[in-house]
Protein backbone atom coordinates (compact mmCIF):
# COMPACT_ATOMS: atom_id res chain seq x y z
CA UNK A 1 0.00 0.00 0.00
CA UNK A 2 1.01 3.56 -0.78
CA UNK A 3 2.32 5.42 2.50
CA UNK A 4 -0.23 8.17 2.92
CA UNK A 5 0.85 12.12 3.50
CA UNK A 6 -1.52 14.47 5.11
CA UNK A 7 -1.11 17.87 3.88
CA UNK A 8 -3.05 20.86 5.59
CA UNK A 9 -4.06 23.75 3.91
CA UNK A 10 -5.41 27.07 5.61
CA UNK A 11 -6.23 28.91 1.74
CA UNK A 12 -2.78 30.76 1.18
CA UNK A 13 0.21 30.83 -0.73
CA UNK A 14 2.03 30.21 2.50
CA UNK A 15 0.78 27.00 3.60
CA UNK A 16 0.90 25.72 0.16
CA UNK A 17 4.64 26.26 0.05
CA UNK A 18 5.11 22.69 1.60
CA UNK A 19 3.87 20.92 -1.51
CA UNK A 20 6.61 21.68 -3.63
CA UNK A 21 8.69 19.57 -0.52
CA UNK A 22 6.49 17.03 -0.90
CA UNK A 23 7.21 16.59 -4.56
CA UNK A 24 10.68 16.83 -4.28
CA UNK A 25 11.42 14.46 -1.39
CA UNK A 26 7.96 11.65 -2.34
CA UNK A 27 7.61 9.72 -5.92
CA UNK A 28 3.64 9.33 -7.24
CA UNK A 29 4.64 6.03 -6.99
CA UNK A 30 5.40 5.38 -3.21
CA UNK A 31 2.74 7.76 -2.01
CA UNK A 32 -0.91 9.36 -2.13
CA UNK A 33 -1.78 12.37 -0.70
CA UNK A 34 -3.97 14.02 1.25
CA UNK A 35 -5.18 18.10 1.02
CA UNK A 36 -7.16 18.90 4.35
CA UNK A 37 -8.42 21.91 5.11
CA UNK A 38 -9.68 23.10 8.11
CA UNK A 39 -12.30 25.68 9.04
CA UNK A 40 -13.99 27.29 11.97
CA UNK A 41 -17.80 26.46 11.72
CA UNK A 42 -20.88 28.92 11.83
CA UNK A 43 -22.29 29.00 15.41
CA UNK A 44 -24.95 25.97 16.47
CA UNK A 45 -28.49 27.30 17.30
CA UNK A 46 -29.06 26.34 20.77
CA UNK A 47 -25.32 28.20 21.85
CA UNK A 48 -27.00 31.15 20.48
CA UNK A 49 -30.49 30.29 21.18
CA UNK A 50 -31.53 32.69 23.72
CA UNK A 51 -29.41 35.76 22.20
CA UNK A 52 -31.83 35.43 18.75
CA UNK A 53 -35.02 35.02 21.13
CA UNK A 54 -34.52 38.50 22.96
CA UNK A 55 -32.68 40.32 20.07
CA UNK A 56 -34.14 39.13 16.88
CA UNK A 57 -37.09 37.20 17.87
CA UNK A 58 -36.05 34.26 15.90
CA UNK A 59 -37.32 31.53 18.53
CA UNK A 60 -40.59 32.35 19.92
CA UNK A 61 -40.99 33.59 23.83
CA UNK A 62 -43.92 31.69 23.99
CA UNK A 63 -46.31 28.79 23.36
CA UNK A 64 -46.28 25.12 23.09
CA UNK A 65 -42.84 23.13 22.99
CA UNK A 66 -43.91 22.01 19.73
CA UNK A 67 -43.58 25.48 18.46
CA UNK A 68 -40.40 25.80 20.12
CA UNK A 69 -39.16 22.55 19.00
CA UNK A 70 -40.04 23.22 15.24
CA UNK A 71 -38.23 26.64 15.72
CA UNK A 72 -35.22 25.24 16.60
CA UNK A 73 -35.16 22.26 14.51
CA UNK A 74 -35.17 24.70 11.57
CA UNK A 75 -32.46 26.61 13.31
CA UNK A 76 -30.54 23.11 12.60
CA UNK A 77 -31.20 23.26 9.19
CA UNK A 78 -30.52 26.10 8.09
CA UNK A 79 -26.89 25.93 9.86
CA UNK A 80 -26.54 22.64 7.96
CA UNK A 81 -26.93 23.76 4.84
CA UNK A 82 -24.91 27.34 5.58
CA UNK A 83 -22.45 24.53 7.07
CA UNK A 84 -22.60 22.32 3.09
CA UNK A 85 -22.48 25.73 1.66
CA UNK A 86 -19.13 26.62 3.11
CA UNK A 87 -17.59 23.22 2.34
CA UNK A 88 -18.52 22.77 -1.24
CA UNK A 89 -16.55 26.45 -1.47
CA UNK A 90 -13.45 25.30 0.12
CA UNK A 91 -13.55 22.12 -1.69
CA UNK A 92 -13.51 24.22 -4.65
CA UNK A 93 -10.92 26.05 -4.04
CA UNK A 94 -9.02 22.91 -3.23
CA UNK A 95 -9.59 21.25 -6.43
CA UNK A 96 -7.14 23.48 -8.69
CA UNK A 97 -4.29 22.37 -6.18
CA UNK A 98 -5.51 18.42 -6.70
CA UNK A 99 -5.51 18.56 -10.08
CA UNK A 100 -2.51 19.92 -10.85
CA UNK A 101 -0.81 16.88 -8.63
CA UNK A 102 -3.11 14.12 -10.17
CA UNK A 103 -1.63 15.25 -13.73
CA UNK A 104 1.57 14.44 -11.94
CA UNK A 105 0.41 11.05 -10.78
CA UNK A 106 -0.21 11.50 -7.58
CA UNK A 107 -3.16 10.12 -5.95
CA UNK A 108 -4.93 12.80 -4.20
CA UNK A 109 -7.68 12.85 -1.97
CA UNK A 110 -9.27 16.57 -0.77
CA UNK A 111 -11.00 16.33 2.64
CA UNK A 112 -12.77 19.58 4.24
CA UNK A 113 -13.10 19.78 8.63
CA UNK A 114 -14.39 22.44 10.93
CA UNK A 115 -13.44 22.53 14.15
CA UNK A 116 -9.48 23.84 15.87
CA UNK A 117 -7.30 23.37 13.41
CA UNK A 118 -4.57 21.21 15.14
CA UNK A 119 -6.85 18.74 16.92
CA UNK A 120 -8.74 18.07 13.35
CA UNK A 121 -5.55 17.96 11.83
CA UNK A 122 -4.27 15.18 14.73
CA UNK A 123 -7.38 13.54 14.79
CA UNK A 124 -7.53 12.47 11.50
CA UNK A 125 -4.14 11.74 10.88
CA UNK A 126 -4.87 9.31 13.74
CA UNK A 127 -8.11 7.38 12.17
CA UNK A 128 -6.92 7.55 8.72
CA UNK A 129 -3.62 5.96 9.02
CA UNK A 130 -1.88 8.75 7.87
CA UNK A 131 2.05 7.42 7.40
CA UNK A 132 3.06 11.71 7.62
CA UNK A 133 1.58 15.03 8.29
CA UNK A 134 3.83 17.87 6.00
CA UNK A 135 3.05 21.25 6.50
CA UNK A 136 4.65 24.90 6.76
CA UNK A 137 5.20 26.85 10.12
CA UNK A 138 6.03 30.20 10.51
CA UNK A 139 8.31 29.93 12.80
CA UNK A 140 7.97 31.90 15.57
CA UNK A 141 10.11 31.45 18.62
CA UNK A 142 10.12 33.09 22.17
CA UNK A 143 7.44 35.69 23.02
CA UNK A 144 5.46 35.75 19.40
CA UNK A 145 5.35 31.94 19.80
CA UNK A 146 3.65 32.18 23.21
CA UNK A 147 1.08 34.97 22.50
CA UNK A 148 0.21 33.47 18.95
CA UNK A 149 0.26 30.14 19.52
CA UNK A 150 1.66 27.55 16.57
CA UNK A 151 -1.20 25.04 14.81
CA UNK A 152 2.52 23.28 14.06
CA UNK A 153 3.81 22.70 17.02
CA UNK A 154 0.85 21.63 18.76
CA UNK A 155 0.37 19.29 15.79
CA UNK A 156 3.79 18.37 16.58
CA UNK A 157 3.63 17.45 20.15
CA UNK A 158 0.12 15.68 19.87
CA UNK A 159 0.53 13.31 16.26
CA UNK A 160 2.01 9.60 16.47
CA UNK A 161 2.81 10.48 13.08
CA UNK A 162 5.84 11.71 11.82
CA UNK A 163 5.75 15.43 10.91
CA UNK A 164 7.39 17.37 8.41
CA UNK A 165 7.74 20.86 9.46
CA UNK A 166 8.93 23.57 6.76
CA UNK A 167 9.90 27.20 8.15
CA UNK A 168 10.31 29.22 5.61
CA UNK A 169 13.67 31.80 5.94
CA UNK A 170 11.17 35.02 5.67
CA UNK A 171 7.81 35.97 4.51
CA UNK A 172 9.22 37.43 1.44
CA UNK A 173 8.75 33.70 0.09
CA UNK A 174 5.09 34.50 -0.54
CA UNK A 175 5.01 36.46 -3.66
CA UNK A 176 2.47 39.74 -4.44
CA UNK A 177 1.06 39.37 -7.60
CA UNK A 178 3.64 41.22 -9.35
CA UNK A 179 6.39 39.61 -8.31
CA UNK A 180 4.42 36.67 -9.59
CA UNK A 181 3.66 38.58 -13.16
CA UNK A 182 7.56 38.93 -12.80
CA UNK A 183 8.62 35.28 -12.43
CA UNK A 184 6.25 34.35 -15.43
CA UNK A 185 7.91 37.24 -17.77
CA UNK A 186 11.70 35.85 -16.83
CA UNK A 187 10.76 32.51 -17.99
CA UNK A 188 11.44 31.22 -14.51
CA UNK A 189 7.20 29.97 -14.42
CA UNK A 190 4.38 30.11 -17.37
CA UNK A 191 2.75 33.03 -18.19
CA UNK A 192 -0.65 33.09 -17.82
CA UNK A 193 -2.42 35.52 -19.47
CA UNK A 194 -6.52 36.45 -19.82
CA UNK A 195 -8.44 39.29 -22.14
CA UNK A 196 -11.94 40.35 -21.18
CA UNK A 197 -14.48 41.73 -23.77
CA UNK A 198 -17.99 41.69 -23.70
CA UNK A 199 -18.03 42.94 -27.40
CA UNK A 200 -17.55 46.77 -26.73
CA UNK A 201 -15.48 48.86 -29.16
CA UNK A 202 -12.64 49.25 -26.63
CA UNK A 203 -13.25 45.22 -25.50
CA UNK A 204 -11.96 43.56 -28.72
CA UNK A 205 -9.51 46.09 -29.17
CA UNK A 206 -8.00 44.58 -25.84
CA UNK A 207 -8.71 41.13 -27.57
CA UNK A 208 -6.39 42.09 -30.64
CA UNK A 209 -4.08 43.73 -27.98
CA UNK A 210 -3.67 40.56 -25.83
CA UNK A 211 -3.21 38.46 -28.89
CA UNK A 212 -0.10 40.16 -30.02
CA UNK A 213 1.21 40.32 -26.50
CA UNK A 214 0.87 36.77 -26.25
CA UNK A 215 3.15 36.18 -29.16
CA UNK A 216 5.81 38.26 -27.89
CA UNK A 217 5.15 37.58 -23.97
CA UNK A 218 4.86 33.55 -25.13
CA UNK A 219 2.26 32.39 -22.63
CA UNK A 220 -1.22 30.67 -22.30
CA UNK A 221 -3.90 33.08 -22.94
CA UNK A 222 -7.73 32.65 -21.74
CA UNK A 223 -10.25 34.66 -24.08
CA UNK A 224 -13.24 35.54 -21.62
CA UNK A 225 -16.48 36.61 -23.96
CA UNK A 226 -18.82 37.94 -21.54
CA UNK A 227 -22.54 38.09 -22.75
CA UNK A 228 -25.66 39.77 -20.32
CA UNK A 229 -28.25 37.70 -20.06
CA UNK A 230 -30.92 40.58 -20.97
CA UNK A 231 -29.49 40.64 -23.83
CA UNK A 232 -30.81 37.46 -25.03
CA UNK A 233 -28.87 34.30 -27.27
CA UNK A 234 -28.47 35.69 -30.42
CA UNK A 235 -26.74 39.03 -29.16
CA UNK A 236 -24.17 36.65 -27.03
CA UNK A 237 -23.84 34.39 -30.53
CA UNK A 238 -22.84 37.83 -32.22
CA UNK A 239 -20.11 38.44 -29.61
CA UNK A 240 -18.64 35.21 -29.25
CA UNK A 241 -18.36 35.09 -33.43
CA UNK A 242 -16.97 38.22 -33.44
CA UNK A 243 -14.46 37.76 -30.86
CA UNK A 244 -13.90 34.41 -32.47
CA UNK A 245 -12.83 36.68 -35.96
CA UNK A 246 -10.46 38.23 -33.78
CA UNK A 247 -7.87 35.10 -32.91
CA UNK A 248 -5.44 34.41 -35.22
CA UNK A 249 -5.44 30.80 -36.25
CA UNK A 250 -3.02 28.99 -34.37
CA UNK A 251 0.17 27.86 -35.89
CA UNK A 252 1.93 24.48 -35.86
CA UNK A 253 5.00 24.61 -33.53
CA UNK A 254 3.03 27.49 -31.50
CA UNK A 255 4.65 27.31 -27.64
CA UNK A 256 1.45 28.82 -26.32
CA UNK A 257 -1.82 27.61 -25.69
CA UNK A 258 -5.46 29.81 -26.24
CA UNK A 259 -9.08 28.92 -24.61
CA UNK A 260 -12.22 30.34 -24.86
CA UNK A 261 -14.67 30.84 -21.85
CA UNK A 262 -18.14 32.26 -22.37
CA UNK A 263 -19.29 34.57 -19.64
CA UNK A 264 -22.80 35.44 -19.01
CA UNK A 265 -24.10 37.91 -16.44
CA UNK A 266 -23.12 41.17 -15.27
CA UNK A 267 -19.69 41.63 -16.66
CA UNK A 268 -17.79 42.97 -13.20
CA UNK A 269 -19.43 39.92 -11.27
CA UNK A 270 -18.92 37.19 -13.53
CA UNK A 271 -15.55 38.70 -14.60
CA UNK A 272 -14.59 38.53 -11.12
CA UNK A 273 -15.79 35.57 -10.10
CA UNK A 274 -13.99 33.92 -12.50
CA UNK A 275 -10.89 35.42 -11.73
CA UNK A 276 -10.57 34.38 -7.87
CA UNK A 277 -11.47 31.14 -8.19
CA UNK A 278 -8.66 31.14 -11.70
CA UNK A 279 -5.20 31.91 -11.22
CA UNK A 280 -3.94 34.61 -13.66
CA UNK A 281 -0.75 36.16 -13.96
CA UNK A 282 -2.13 39.25 -16.35
CA UNK A 283 -5.56 40.74 -17.26
CA UNK A 284 -6.04 42.26 -20.45
CA UNK A 285 -8.94 44.49 -20.54
CA UNK A 286 -10.43 47.80 -22.14
CA UNK A 287 -13.27 49.84 -21.36
CA UNK A 288 -17.03 47.72 -21.67
CA UNK A 289 -20.19 49.29 -23.09
CA UNK A 290 -21.17 51.36 -20.08
CA UNK A 291 -17.64 53.70 -21.02
CA UNK A 292 -20.12 56.37 -22.05
CA UNK A 293 -19.22 59.49 -24.43
CA UNK A 294 -16.37 60.67 -22.49
CA UNK A 295 -12.89 61.39 -23.44
CA UNK A 296 -10.31 59.16 -24.14
CA UNK A 297 -9.20 58.74 -20.33
CA UNK A 298 -13.08 57.52 -19.78
CA UNK A 299 -12.93 53.89 -18.61
CA UNK A 300 -16.37 53.57 -17.17
CA UNK A 301 -17.62 51.93 -13.70
CA UNK A 302 -17.43 48.26 -15.12
CA UNK A 303 -13.50 48.53 -16.25
CA UNK A 304 -12.85 50.76 -13.38
CA UNK A 305 -14.00 48.80 -10.81
CA UNK A 306 -12.15 45.40 -12.06
CA UNK A 307 -9.17 46.90 -11.92
CA UNK A 308 -9.96 48.14 -8.46
CA UNK A 309 -10.77 44.41 -7.03
CA UNK A 310 -9.23 41.89 -9.33
CA UNK A 311 -5.89 40.29 -8.29
CA UNK A 312 -3.81 39.89 -10.41
CA UNK A 313 -1.81 42.64 -12.04
CA UNK A 314 -4.36 44.73 -15.15
CA UNK A 315 -3.12 46.07 -18.35
CA UNK A 316 -6.29 48.41 -19.23
CA UNK A 317 -5.99 49.46 -22.75
CA UNK A 318 -7.38 53.25 -23.09
CA UNK A 319 -7.51 56.12 -25.75
CA UNK A 320 -6.29 54.96 -29.78
CA UNK A 321 -2.51 54.26 -29.10
CA UNK A 322 -2.17 50.13 -28.86
CA UNK A 323 1.22 49.94 -30.17
CA UNK A 324 4.15 50.64 -27.19
CA UNK A 325 6.88 52.40 -28.57
CA UNK A 326 7.51 54.45 -25.15
CA UNK A 327 6.82 53.26 -21.70
CA UNK A 328 6.86 55.37 -18.17
CA UNK A 329 7.32 53.49 -15.35
CA UNK A 330 6.25 55.17 -12.30
CA UNK A 331 7.74 53.60 -8.94
CA UNK A 332 8.01 54.44 -5.31
CA UNK A 333 10.91 53.32 -2.93
CA UNK A 334 9.50 50.19 -2.23
CA UNK A 335 8.13 49.54 -6.05
CA UNK A 336 11.00 46.82 -7.10
CA UNK A 337 7.89 44.70 -8.88
CA UNK A 338 7.09 47.53 -10.40
CA UNK A 339 10.34 48.53 -12.30
CA UNK A 340 11.17 44.66 -12.65
CA UNK A 341 8.05 44.50 -14.60
CA UNK A 342 8.03 47.73 -16.73
CA UNK A 343 11.42 47.11 -17.88
CA UNK A 344 10.69 43.30 -18.60
CA UNK A 345 7.34 45.15 -20.46
CA UNK A 346 9.63 47.73 -22.55
CA UNK A 347 12.27 45.05 -22.88
CA UNK A 348 9.80 42.28 -24.48
CA UNK A 349 8.42 45.47 -26.84
CA UNK A 350 11.38 47.08 -28.15
CA UNK A 351 10.40 49.98 -26.61
CA UNK A 352 11.83 53.11 -25.10
CA UNK A 353 11.43 53.37 -21.12
CA UNK A 354 11.93 56.10 -18.21
CA UNK A 355 11.84 55.15 -15.12
CA UNK A 356 10.07 57.76 -12.82
CA UNK A 357 10.59 58.51 -9.04
CA UNK A 358 8.77 61.32 -7.78
CA UNK A 359 9.78 63.14 -4.72
CA UNK A 360 8.77 65.72 -1.94
CA UNK A 361 10.46 69.29 -2.90
CA UNK A 362 11.29 68.88 1.43
CA UNK A 363 12.87 65.06 0.96
CA UNK A 364 15.76 66.54 -0.87
CA UNK A 365 16.49 70.25 -1.54
CA UNK A 366 20.09 69.36 -2.02
CA UNK A 367 19.29 67.70 -5.42
CA UNK A 368 17.87 70.75 -6.91
CA UNK A 369 16.80 73.89 -6.03
CA UNK A 370 13.94 74.56 -9.05
CA UNK A 371 10.90 72.62 -7.68
CA UNK A 372 9.96 72.16 -11.30
CA UNK A 373 12.96 70.36 -12.71
CA UNK A 374 14.45 67.29 -12.48
CA UNK A 375 17.02 66.44 -10.39
CA UNK A 376 20.43 65.34 -10.90
CA UNK A 377 20.59 61.70 -10.29
CA UNK A 378 24.67 61.25 -10.16
CA UNK A 379 24.40 63.85 -7.32
CA UNK A 380 21.49 61.52 -5.34
CA UNK A 381 23.68 58.34 -5.96
CA UNK A 382 26.58 59.85 -4.48
CA UNK A 383 24.93 60.61 -1.23
CA UNK A 384 24.69 57.53 0.38
CA UNK A 385 21.18 57.26 1.38
CA UNK A 386 18.42 54.82 1.24
CA UNK A 387 17.58 56.57 -2.11
CA UNK A 388 21.02 56.40 -3.43
CA UNK A 389 20.86 52.26 -2.55
CA UNK A 390 17.44 51.93 -4.20
CA UNK A 391 19.04 53.72 -7.70
CA UNK A 392 21.95 51.51 -7.24
CA UNK A 393 18.99 48.54 -7.43
CA UNK A 394 17.03 50.24 -9.95
CA UNK A 395 20.00 50.77 -12.08
CA UNK A 396 21.14 47.12 -11.68
CA UNK A 397 17.62 45.92 -12.62
CA UNK A 398 17.50 48.09 -15.50
CA UNK A 399 21.25 46.93 -17.07
CA UNK A 400 19.66 43.54 -16.89
CA UNK A 401 16.78 44.22 -19.00
CA UNK A 402 19.16 46.31 -21.66
CA UNK A 403 18.68 49.86 -20.45
CA UNK A 404 20.86 52.24 -18.25
CA UNK A 405 21.08 54.90 -15.19
CA UNK A 406 20.26 57.53 -18.26
CA UNK A 407 16.46 56.02 -18.30
CA UNK A 408 15.99 57.42 -14.61
CA UNK A 409 14.61 60.53 -14.11
CA UNK A 410 13.66 62.08 -10.18
CA UNK A 411 11.54 64.82 -10.08
CA UNK A 412 10.20 66.75 -6.94
CA UNK A 413 6.39 67.64 -6.09
CA UNK A 414 2.82 66.05 -5.86
CA UNK A 415 3.36 62.66 -7.20
CA UNK A 416 -0.42 62.62 -9.11
CA UNK A 417 0.97 66.04 -10.78
CA UNK A 418 3.72 65.31 -11.82
CA UNK A 419 2.94 61.64 -13.43
CA UNK A 420 0.12 63.42 -14.92
CA UNK A 421 1.65 66.13 -16.44
CA UNK A 422 4.59 63.83 -17.64
CA UNK A 423 2.30 61.84 -19.35
CA UNK A 424 0.30 64.47 -21.04
CA UNK A 425 3.90 66.44 -22.16
CA UNK A 426 5.73 62.77 -23.56
CA UNK A 427 4.15 60.93 -25.72
CA UNK A 428 4.06 57.67 -23.73
CA UNK A 429 2.37 55.08 -24.63
CA UNK A 430 1.69 52.96 -21.83
CA UNK A 431 2.12 54.14 -18.15
CA UNK A 432 2.76 51.28 -15.72
CA UNK A 433 2.25 51.78 -11.98
CA UNK A 434 1.95 50.05 -8.33
CA UNK A 435 -0.73 49.15 -6.40
CA UNK A 436 -0.56 48.16 -2.87
CA UNK A 437 -3.94 49.31 -1.74
CA UNK A 438 -6.83 46.68 -0.87
CA UNK A 439 -10.09 47.18 -2.95
CA UNK A 440 -11.42 49.18 -0.02
CA UNK A 441 -8.57 51.64 0.26
CA UNK A 442 -8.05 51.88 -3.53
CA UNK A 443 -10.21 54.72 -4.69
CA UNK A 444 -8.02 57.11 -2.61
CA UNK A 445 -4.97 56.15 -3.84
CA UNK A 446 -2.19 57.64 -6.20
CA UNK A 447 -2.67 54.46 -8.57
CA UNK A 448 -6.80 55.52 -8.98
CA UNK A 449 -5.49 58.79 -10.13
CA UNK A 450 -3.24 57.40 -12.82
CA UNK A 451 -6.38 54.99 -13.90
CA UNK A 452 -9.05 57.70 -13.97
CA UNK A 453 -7.09 60.66 -15.77
CA UNK A 454 -4.15 59.53 -17.79
CA UNK A 455 -4.95 59.42 -21.41
CA UNK A 456 -2.45 56.19 -22.12
CA UNK A 457 -2.82 52.66 -21.10
CA UNK A 458 -2.03 51.73 -17.85
CA UNK A 459 -0.24 48.19 -16.74
CA UNK A 460 -1.49 48.26 -12.74
CA UNK A 461 1.34 46.35 -11.18
CA UNK A 462 -0.03 44.67 -7.79
CA UNK A 463 2.79 44.76 -5.08
CA UNK A 464 0.16 43.42 -2.45
CA UNK A 465 0.62 39.88 -1.17
CA UNK A 466 -1.76 37.69 -2.56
Amino acid sequence: MKRKILIPLDGSDFSLQIVRVVLDFFDPRDVSLVLLRVAAPPSLPLEISSTRTMLTGSYPLSGSYETYSTAVEQGYSEVEAELQTLRNGLLAELRPEADRLREMGYGVKVEVQFGDPAQRIVQYANEEGIGLIAMATHGRSGLGRLVMGSVAERVLRSSTAPVLLLRPESAAVVKTAGEKLALALSKAARLRMAVATDGSTFGQRAVTLATHLQKILVGDLTVLVIASDRDGVDKAHQVMTDTLALLPPEANGEKFARTIVPLVGYADEVLLSYLNANPIDLLVIGAFSDRGAGGVNAVGPTAHRIVQEAPMTVLLTKGHRHTFRRVLVCAGVEDDAVVTVGAQFAQALDARLDLLHVMPPSAAPYLSTDSAATMDVEAAISQGTRLSAVLHEWERKLEAHGYNRSSIILQPGSVQEVILQRSRETGYDLVVVGSESSPGHFPGSIANTIVRYVEQSVLLVRIRST
